[in-house]
């Protein structure tokens, strides 16, 4: 039964995909993003979700073939996700692996709070392990040292098929998986435009690009001689009038504030 019903979620998936398919305007506000080629982030993961939570799409990164992470408000309320691999066209979908609907499959930080913004990261174990091509990889996370890193104006990246900004009820997800860079900014500065900054959260620039609606739990990452691994797990942005305002920073989870949480309950090894 479980097949049948991953394999029907994915039918009506695409089919929603192509009925929506349209030039994607990526000079649109990822909101000011650019497409993104089949194996250029090969970590990114879909997330679809049904339950009692406002959301039915959200990203996640590949941390190891078994887990995926993503964000705490993605998964709160919510009992059932499939997890879509290999998707940076969301016509062709190269894995399709669900969560178990069991506690252990599912794990929130125990100290989220979505009123105080705090510990917004989750882990999802898949229902059996991904197998990994060229456009399905896992992610690198920070070492161990990194953790004394603000990594205050490094060039972070962030992707994800949510909204552009470029028109009302745009549908999500997006066929194209679109992706935006701009500098980490101090949490000083952050927490001009934003209440609830704390040392668990860190924030980039959204000047060039930044995300929006359907975007929430996606990695932002950065690179340091030649190797690429995640520093945030997308947490809320501003969303205004207007959609997803520019001027103002996208806040993340800060991933060096939970590598002992993410090696407790998972199958990732932290380095040095």
């Amino acid at each position: 039964m479980r097949k049948v019903s991953v394999l029907g979620l994915a039918v009506a998936l695409v089919a929603l995909c192509v009925a929506h398919t349209q030039a994607v305007d990526v000079s649109g506000r990822i909101s000011d993003g650019q497409a993104a080629g089949p194996t250029q982030f090969p970590f990114l993961a879909g997330i679809l979700i049904s339950g009692t939570n406002e959301r039915s799409f959200c990203a996640g990164a590949l941390i190891s073939r078994r887990f995926v992470m993503t964000a705490a408000a993605c998964v709160v309320g919510s009992n059932t996700f499939t997890v879509l691999l290999g998707a940076t066209d969301m016509t062709r979908i190269e894995q399709i692996i669900p969560v178990l609907n069991i506690p252990s499959h599912i794990i929130v930080h125990p100290g989220y709070s979505a009123l105080l913004n705090r510990d917004d990261i989750a882990l999802l174990q898949l229902s059996h392990e991904a197998n990994l091509t060229p456009t399905v990889q896992v992610a690198n996370l920070p070492r161990r040292y990194h953790t004394a890193f603000t990594f205050n104006d490094w060039a972070a990246t962030v992707a994800g098929w949510g909204n552009t900004g470029n028109r009302d009820n745009e549908p999500i997800p997006l066929q194209q998986l679109l992706f935006a860079t701009g500098p980490v900014v101090s949490n000083f500065v952050c927490g001009i435009s934003h209440s609830f900054i704390r040392d668990g959260n860190i924030c980039s620039s959204t000047d060039n690009g930044g995300p929006c609606n359907g975007d929430e739990g996606g990695p932002v990452w950065v690179t340091e001689g030649g190797e690429t691994f995640i520093i945030g797990v997308h947490s809320f942005h501003y969303d205004g009038l207007f959609g997803c305002d520019r001027g103002r920073s996208s806040v993340h989870t800060r991933v060096t504030e939970y590598l002992t949480w993410i090696e407790q309950n998972t199958d990732v090894v932290i380095r040095a």
